[in-house]
């Protein structure tokens, strides 16, 4: 499942490059039922550019088959605006795995499908219930809102524990 998610990232990587080229979506192959709609990356603490960054692309449509290859966009995460809540969650085992000991003050590079980029620092982590779902709230705060299940490395394969990492934007 890991190898199958990480060599996706190379298809996903082609489709993002067309979809930036002519602002249309692509699907990364002829049978996918998603595409990408950004490309996350967590910069080193401190650094607003960084050549070799783990960049993260996010797919259209949260489910467990999308979430297999990335990270995925929330339904109504303000991905299509130039404000709002951007929500995006991810498994904690294979792409989400960099937010395990993620503290505030890092930033991350947001790039939408329009080639806007936006910086966000970590301004908070916390741990909700699964059904605290009040951080999938749209708004119109600017914010990225990275999900992804709690605890890391669990011996259990599905927790009722999310880590949240809230990230507010810069002026750079």
């Amino acid at each position: 499942m890991q190898a199958k998610a990480y060599f996706a990232q190379y298809l996903i990587h082609q489709a993002w490059q067309q979809t930036l080229l002519d602002n249309q979506p692509h699907k990364p192959w002829s049978w996918a039922d998603t595409y990408p709609v950004a490309k996350l990356t967590l910069m080193k603490k401190g650094q607003y550019k960084q050549k070799d960054g783990r960049s993260l692309y996010v797919l259209s449509g949260t489910s467990g088959r999308n979430l297999a290859f990335g990270p995925t966009r929330v339904k109504g995460g303000g991905l299509d605006f130039p404000q709002g809540n951007r929500v995006i969650a991810g498994h904690n085992d294979t792409h989400f795995s960099v937010l395990n000991g993620i503290e505030s003050g890092r930033i991350i590079k947001f790039e939408d499908a329009n080639n806007r980029v936006r910086f966000y620092q970590v301004s908070s982590t916390h741990i909700v219930h699964e059904t605290d779902t009040y951080v999938l709230e749209s708004n119109l705060t600017d914010q990225l809102t990275l999900i992804t299940c709690y605890p890391f490395n669990s011996l259990t394969p599905r927790s009722e524990f999310r880590l949240v990492v809230s990230a507010l934007p810069l002026s750079v």
